[in-house]
């Protein structure tokens, strides 16, 4: 995207009508906006090969003639020759040759292709880059589906490179990449007398010293081979404060790569991990050399600070690439393309020509005095606007809850967020939320639903546009009106002491264990179920139990203990209904209240959370990315409460800078952070519930066989009110 000036947009624009027209002459079908055929001066090729492998024929597209049109006098591009192809991807996650990822993957090295054998003066994809994370799991099982995608759709001229990711070291680590992928964990390639050198993690994420050492040495080569020419460098993990997410995802050995990397201006480097989108303005970033983000194609993940967490709703929408060339004189043209509408991405402004392509243009990329894609463009980013006339539209207003839609605001660089006020005496709700700017096309319109609203109250709300810098417009704003709502008293036929009470494990006579969970298949049939935090399976060696004597006051309590052979995650649940008398509808759960004694414990990380009457799980859990999700806590004898946070995993413990290490007393959680298992991004927003949940993970072995205890767990609108009921 062309910016920095009005002369190099004016430049940009022309150079995009240059290429549409192009592309019209060998395409008239709108759903092919690369066309498949073969131009006639280039012979049918089969289908390439793996060594050693067979591949299955392949009937080929008929031939044709390759256009020929003249380019603008002015366009930059107007003299540019390739004299080398490449296609960079990474995060493809491969672990079948069927599902929606193969397809993807099938689709790259397609559309590539028929971009190259289009083009009128080079038609060759010389590489195809993979930077990581190209299997799920690492498994051998998943590269042989890995290999099968790639002989079906690779040619013999085009090279595969590729390098690990943190996934490759979850099964079959660097042994089985080595023997299913590639003769090397770090490639330095020549083609065209370009380089491209590689680096694959050890231990996961790392890129110890020595491997550093061994990177300045290949780089050094290079730049003496080829003075002044780019170099190209590919790796999984993003450095740190470069491309977008490299916020919040990067490699711990960042500063040493980006040192070796940054001697050299002509680097132009390739990174994934984040699953960032490559149309965010920030997934290019030109410093001291080049840096970009590669996309994915499995799901979308965003940098931090989004009420609902870095994964937002339609994250399976993501399937991306880039297709990047180099001429003779060093020039690069990069360009970001769109597996899911079958065409390149287009700019991310709303304010361009609909139809103007995104491209990333590098005239001389030794010299950092012509690069375009600075931090500068941050410092001098205009403020977004709504257009004249917008408005808020409220829908779907209830108690505690609205459905506020806004037009999309106007941004010349890229709208990426907005930030909503709901205000009324006393209380105040602030969420932010996505723009949808990575869809193609984005949506004319975005909603958010604003939950955790007091009832009987006026509200006004404003709705702020941001920009991809965080530079933030003038707001629009309306009014509302919440119901009043209809009070459900407390009713329950258990001898509870307090108001709001789920359980307090005095009624229990005995504890009937759950076959099924409900959430994640079957029915609940039981007082509890325990086993897998995130799906159906029953796990024995967790188990909940009654005692005398470690509950509130020295009650009953509810004892779990995990009696395996090493820690790792489990899910608790614990149901109510007719059998144990548990109530399911309370006058408010705006809290979740419970009494624990984790003396001898500490959690990895552990949550809390809810599961519906329609089976759905709400937890902290499902909001991942935020720091600032408060939980409150009030020790055994104190009498102020405190404030704790969970973690960027929406947990509490010691992998998240919030121990609970040998804590007893109560513990407090605000349900509207609760967020629903499936992603879509809602939040818990009812008085009713099925059952309540904790997800946790012991710290160490040496924790198992000790239990910890569970009481006097409730759902209150006041977690500092504890209401007695009644006699």
């Amino acid at each position: 995207m062309f910016n920095p000036s009005p002369l190099l947009r004016r430049i940009c624009r022309i150079a995009s009508v240059f290429l549409s027209l192009t592309l019209l002459f060998v395409s008239c079908r709108q759903a092919d906006p690369i066309p498949a055929e073969i131009p006639e001066s280039l012979p049918a090729e089969e289908p390439g090969e793996l060594p050693g492998e067979p591949v299955p024929e392949e009937a080929q597209p008929p031939e044709t003639e390759a256009p020929q049109t003249e380019p603008e006098p002015d366009d930059p591009l107007a003299n540019f020759v390739p004299a080398i192809r490449l296609a960079v991807c990474s995060d493809t996650h491969i672990t079948d040759t069927t599902n929606e990822r193969a397809v993807r993957l099938g689709k790259l090295f397609d559309t590539a292709y028929r971009y190259a054998d289009a083009h009128p003066t080079y038609q060759a994809l010389d590489a195809v880059l993979m930077a990581g994370d190209i299997t799920n799991t690492g498994y051998e099982s998943e590269f042989k589906a890995l290999n099968t995608i790639i002989r079906k759709h690779i040619r013999p001229e085009t090279q595969l490179i590729a390098t690990m990711g943190n996934h490759e070291w979850i099964g079959g680590g660097p042994d089985v990449f080595l023997a299913c992928m590639s003769d090397t964990l770090d490639p330095h390639v020549v083609i065209n007398g370009f380089h491209i050198i590689g680096l694959s993690p050890r231990n996961t994420n790392d890129y110890p010293a020595a491997q550093i050492r061994w990177l300045k040495e290949e780089l050094k080569t290079a730049a003496e081979d080829a003075p002044g020419m780019p170099i190209f460098s590919f790796r999984h993990h993003h450095i740190k404060d470069t491309v977008y997410v490299s916020r919040s995802w990067y490699t711990p050995d960042y500063a040493m790569v980006r040192k070796a990397l940054g001697a050299y201006p002509q680097v132009i480097d390739f990174s994934g991990d984040s699953h960032g989108p490559m149309n965010n303005p920030l997934s290019i970033w030109q410093e001291e050399c080049t840096f970009l983000n590669t996309g994915t194609l499995y799901y979308f993940e965003m940098e931090r600070g989004m009420t609902g967490g870095t994964l937002p709703p339609g994250k399976e929408n993501a399937a991306q690439y880039y297709i990047v060339e180099a001429d003779a004189e060093g020039r690069v043209l990069i360009q970001p393309y769109n597996l899911l509408t079958d065409d390149f991405f287009k700019t991310p402004s709303n304010t361009d020509d609909p139809d103007t392509q995104l491209r990333y243009w590098i005239e001389k990329p030794s010299d950092p005095s012509t690069f375009l894609y600075t931090p500068d463009r941050g410092e001098t980013a205009s403020a977004p606007y709504f257009e004249e006339g917008s408005e808020i539209a409220l829908d779907k207003i209830t108690e505690s809850s609205v459905t506020v839609t806004v037009p999309q605001a106007k941004d010349d660089q890229c709208i990426y967020s907005y930030r909503l006020v709901a205000e009324t005496e006393g209380h105040r709700k602030e969420v932010k939320y996505f723009s949808e700017y990575y869809f193609e096309p984005m949506p004319e319109t975005v909603s958010c639903q604003v939950k955790g609203l007091h009832d009987g109250k006026t509200y006004t709300v404003s709705v702020y546009p941001v920009n991809a810098w965080g530079v933030e417009g003038e707001p629009i704003t309306s009014s509302f009106e919440t119901p009043a709502s209809v009070i459900v008293p407390y009713e329950t036929d258990n001898p509870v002491t307090y108001v709001g009470t789920f359980t307090d494990f005095e009624s229990y006579k005995r504890l009937r264990r759950s076959t099924d969970n409900g959430v994640f298949g079957g029915e609940a049939n039981g007082d509890y179920f325990a086993g897998e935090w995130n799906g159906a399976g029953i796990i024995r060696d967790t188990v909940l139990s009654i005692e005398e004597g470690h509950g509130f006051g020295g009650s009953k309590a509810g004892a779990v203990t995990v009696n395996a052979s090493s820690h790792s995650n489990r899910g608790l649940y614990l149901y109510a209904d007719a059998v144990n008398h548990i109530p399911q509808d309370y006058p408010s759960a705006r809290y979740l209240r419970v009494w624990v004694d984790f003396t001898g414990i500490d959690f990895r990380k552990a949550c809390f959370g809810f599961v519906t009457k329609y089976d759905e799980l709400y937890s902290t859990d499902d909001i991942d990315g935020r720091t600032d999700l408060p939980f409150y806590c009030l020790a055994e004898g104190e009498s102020e409460w405190k404030t704790m946070y969970h973690g960027t995993d929406g947990c509490f413990g010691a992998a998240q800078s919030s121990s609970v290490q040998d804590f007893k007393g109560w513990l407090a959680f605000p349900t509207t952070d609760f967020a629903e298992r499936t992603g879509s991004g809602s939040t818990f927003d009812s008085r009713s519930i099925k059952a309540v949940y904790m997800y946790f993970d012991l710290s160490s072995d040496d924790m198992l066989g000790t239990p910890f205890y569970l009481d006097e767990i409730a759902l209150v609108d006041d977690y500092r009110v504890f209401e007695k009921i009644a006699p």
